[in-house]
Order: structure tokens, then C-alpha cells, then sequence
């Protein structure tokens, strides 16, 4: 029996080869491509600092005339280079290389098949005579939501973290000449991902919560028998906050028609839905874009609508939030975190009996649409 890897696991690991000479590095380039790997290039240090900013390598290959970069490393961090990537030398038989103390990993050139194949080794590919991990694969498990989070959890803290430890590294190094004024925008970077991380590890001890409860019947009972008496101004308040945070409270209409039409939930749960619901739309949307937030009842529960204006979802990303834990790219951004968000809430809606829907084009919009019963009566 095969089970498909998520393209999130299967993707081309990605090098940034960093060569001041623009034919050694093109011929390097083509080498490593049809090695299978995705390559990203750069003549100088600046542009590897920009290539940084918006992508993610896995590796470094750096020719060895940059080595009077001493810091080249720390230069990249700044900029968003996870700390754990890999940098690889690539050097001749006379580049003097005694008497550096960088602690590079050193591969000759021009590159040879023992050292495509230490390349391919460190991105974690099949080298000559090891089989290649395709989508047929057989005896591939992926044991569920267990299994997803621990693949999810690195990458999931690796970002903020990285951020944390490049700003905090700027700080030092230039504490005798860095201005106030950058100390504060510095640090408020820091801030930020602070909470972010702090919020990241929150959902995840959510979504072990619900996984727990959702293996004992009798607990799932009792969550549905829990009421939230006035929900529209739960609601209210729950969908400003967020708007609030991001500075947006204008872009928001509400039209909820549920006055003392009370709910079978737990109060902090609807605010857990409608806020990770709500901040997917204001991330996903520009700002000055609307967003609305609509309740209407019925005579067995409440349909709630949250609609955005923003960048949309294709088909195969709207099919990922039914599974235990998967990120996605949209098509012009990317959030850490939005994957387990949604499926947070979706997991809550279903756990109280009630139904969830997206509905979603590209540069459209997205419509999440999700339904709560009536609390059960006395």
C-alpha cells in the first residue's frame, strides 16, 4: 500500500550558490540543477542578503574569494537565514584555506560526483545506489496528527525564532553606534515575533487538547452541553479585537442578528473560531479592503459568514484544511501557521455537531462559512 507525501515534504531542497564570476557560477548552476536541486544565485554578498529575505535555502555554497566576508554568515542571519542552514566552500587546490578559521564545510572544485553526491547528502537527497523517496514509495507512514505536528513543529518555531536570534544579533554588534530610534523599531521586530511564536505554541496546545478530548465520547458531550448565552456580543467584541491588532477596525462590517439567541459552545471556544477565522482575512486581505462578518439563525443553529476581498485559495489548499496539520502557500503570501489555524477551527465546529465550509477563488476572495447549534434546552 502507497500513501502520498504533501508536496510540503516532497518540494526540491534549495541552495543559494553566492560566486562573484558569472560563468563558473552559471556552469555550477546547471550542474546542480540536473542534480535535481532548485538553485538560487548570487554575484555578491547584497543580492544573497535580498535573495534571503524572501526565500528560504536550505544550503549555502559559497566560492571561496568571499571568504574575506568574515562574517558573511552573520550578514545572511540578519536578513533571515535560518541558523541551522549548512555552508559549504567551494574552492580550488591553491585557494589558501590553513589559515582561515571559518568552519566551513570544504568541497573542491570544479564540482566532481564525489562532491555533487556530499551536496545532494547534505540536503537530505538519495545519493548513487540509495533509492529515491518518490509519491509510490512503498511502506511510507505518516501516522496522523501525532506524526504531522512533529514534522510541523520546527519549521513552525525555526522562522520566529530566526528573526528573534538576527535582530537581537544586529543589537549587539552594533550597540555602540546603533540610534535609539533603531533600538526601538529593532526590538518592536522582536516583539512581534515573540508573539508570534507565543501564539504559534498556544494552537498547538489547542489542537492537543481537542485531539484528546475528541477520543472520549463523554467529553465531546459535555462541550456541546456548554451554552454561550449572548453571543453576538462575543462575537462583537471577539472580531474588533482583531481588527484592533492590525489596524483595521474600518474595514470591518458586522450584521449579526443573533440578540439572545443563545449557543450549545463554551464562550472561548466561538472566540477561538471567530478569531483565527477573522485574522486569516485581515492577513489575507489588503488593507482598505472590506471584511464582513455576518450571523444569521435558524430554527437548529446559527450560520456565521466571514468574506474577504484578499488574494484567495486555490482547490488543493482548500482540500489541506481537512487534514490534521498542513501549511500551504498562497499564491502571494505566506503565514506560519494559518494551515493549523484553520484547522483548529474547523476541528471545533465539528466537535459541537455544527458544519464548515470555504468557498474561495484567486484574487477573489475567500468565504468561510460555519454553523453552531442552539444550546440545548433546560
Amino acid at each position: 500500500m502507497s500513501t502520498t507525501l504533501p508536496s510540503s515534504f516532497t518540494s526540491p531542497r534549495t541552495i543559494l550558490l553566492v560566486d562573484p564570476e558569472e560563468s563558473r557560477r552559471i556552469q555550477t548552476s546547471v550542474l546542480l540543477i540536473n542534480q535535481g536541486l532548485s538553485v538560487l544565485m548570487a554575484a555578491d554578498v547584497p543580492t544573497a542578503q535580498a535573495l534571503v529575505r524572501h526565500h528560504r535555502p536550505s544550503a549555502v555554497l559559497l566560492d571561496a574569494s568571499l571568504l574575506t566576508y568574515g562574517d558573511i554568515r552573520e550578514r545572511l542571519y540578519i536578513h533571515g537565514l535560518n541558523v541551522d542552514v549548512p555552508f559549504i566552500l567551494l574552492a580550488d587546490d591553491r585557494t589558501p584555506l590553513a589559515e582561515t578559521a571559518v568552519p566551513y564545510g570544504v568541497i573542491s572544485r570544479p564540482l566532481s560526483e564525489a562532491g555533487l553526491a556530499s551536496l545532494k547528502a547534505i540536503q537530505g537527497l538519495p545519493t548513487a545506489g540509495e533509492p529515491p523517496v518518490t509519491n509510490s514509495t512503498p511502506n511510507v507512514q505518516l501516522a496522523g496528527p501525532t506524526s504531522s505536528l512533529m514534522y510541523a513543529l520546527p519549521h513552525e518555531y525555526r522562522t520566529p525564532l530566526t528573526d528573534i536570534i538576527g535582530w537581537v544579533s544586529y543589537v549587539h554588534g552594533h550597540a555602540d553606534t546603533i540610534s535609539a530610534e533603531d533600538i526601538r523599531s529593532t526590538t518592536a521586530d522582536v516583539l512581534s515575533a515573540a508573539r508570534r511564536l507565543l501564539r504559534t505554541t498556544d494552537n498547538f496546545l489547542v489542537y492537543a487538547q481537542l485531539e484528546t478530548l475528541a477520543e472520549s465520547p463523554m467529553h465531546v458531550q459535555r462541550m456541546r452541553q456548554c451554552t454561550t448565552a449572548e453571543p453576538a456580543s462575543v462575537l462583537y467584541d471577539a472580531v474588533i479585537n482583531r481588527a484592533m491588532s492590525r489596524e483595521r477596525v474600518s474595514d470591518v462590517a458586522l450584521a449579526l442578528d443573533i440578540e439572545s439567541v443563545p449557543l450549545g459552545i463554551m464562550e472561548q471556544y466561538l472566540v477561538k473560531i471567530t478569531s483565527e477565522l477573522v485574522d486569516n482575512a485581515l492577513y489575507f486581505s489588503t488593507k482598505g479592503s472590506s471584511i464582513i462578518v455576518q450571523a444569521t439563525p435558524t430554527a437548529h443553529d446559527v450560520a456565521f459568514t466571514i468574506r474577504d476581498n484578499g488574494v484567495g485559495m486555490r482547490e488543493d489548499e482548500i482540500a489541506f484544511i481537512g487534514r490534521p496539520y498542513q501549511q500551504f502557500r498562497r499564491e502571494s503570501q505566506e503565514q506560519q501557521g494559518v494551515g493549523l489555524g484553520l484547522v483548529i477551527a474547523k476541528r471545533l465546529v465539528e466537535l459541537h455537531g455544527g458544519t464548515f465550509t470555504v468557498t474561495s477563488a484567486l484574487g477573489i476572495g475567500t468565504s468561510v462559512t460555519f454553523t453552531i447549534p442552539r444550546a440545548q434546552a433546560a
